[in-house]
């Protein structure tokens, strides 16, 4: 299991000050969007994986879930969401775990597992999915979000193609079909994420017996008040996000 790079506290402190912006899109785009794909959680046992500082499943809990877990690999984002969580008042648990290595995590299968914004950094899809399925009830369901493939497709060169004057014109998907690892740098600190088409995303699901239930792929063009601040992201969808339900055997 490697070092999560949110263990490092300026990275962190960077992360933290840019989570907790209102006008992010991870405030204004992310969270209701999954939120809005969310069954009812009355009663439910949901997970949460790469829970991040716990925001998911506090919601979760106030909802009505009977039980709440997440799974994360940074020990500072493990601690946030356990202060939040106590705060509450919350049945929950949290593990220490890379999400592609589950550890004993429950007694009984849970009804409902997301995550947010993490599964473009898996290398395994399949593998994944493998580990879900043993911890998810039959017909339970599995709702995420990731980059979107469009974004992930970038592999070198410039990302956009510009006029004269330097306006982007385009966003250029020439490396879109092919998948593989993408070397990234975020906070000067590099790190990798796997590029997946749509089709392979779709494709693993269903030959994993999961049933696709719902995608969403919402544009900042939607919120005309964060059109002229997010001008370069009114053209193409950032996130992408899908709903399944593990059929029943």
């Amino acid at each position: 299991m490697t070092q999560s790079v949110y263990d490092d506290d300026t990275f962190f402190s960077l992360y933290q000050k840019l989570r907790t912006n209102p006008r992010s899109v991870n405030e204004l785009i992310e969270k209701p969007t999954l939120y809005g794909l969310l069954p009812d959680l009355q009663g439910k046992k949901v997970l949460d994986l790469a829970c991040g500082a716990g925001s998911h499943l506090a919601h979760y809990w106030q909802l009505g879930a009977s039980a709440v877990a997440g799974v994360d690999l940074s020990q500072n984002m493990l601690h946030s969401a356990e202060q939040t969580l106590k705060a509450l008042g919350a049945n929950f648990a949290l593990y220490h775990s890379d999400i592609c290595h589950l550890p004993p995590i429950a007694s009984t299968p849970f009804d409902v597992v997301t995550s947010s914004f993490a599964f473009h950094y898996i290398a395994d899809f399949d593998a994944l999915l493998t580990e879900i399925k043993q911890i998810l009830r039959p017909s339970g369901e599995l709702i995420f979000s990731q980059e979107h493939p469009i974004v992930t497709a970038h592999l070198q060169g410039a990302r956009w193609q510009k006029d004269d004057n330097g306006k982007p014109l385009a966003y250029r998907l020439n490396h879109y079909g092919k998948e593989g690892i993408r070397a990234r740098n975020w906070f000067q600190k590099p790190f990798t994420t796997y590029h997946r088409t749509m089709a392979s995303i779709l494709n693993h699901l269903i030959q994993q017996g999961f049933e696709i239930l719902a995608v969403a792929e919402p544009c900042i063009n939607s919120h005309p008040d964060l059109v002229q601040e997010f001008a370069d992201l009114t053209h193409r969808p950032v996130l992408l996000f899908v709903k399944a339900r593990l059929r029943a055997k």
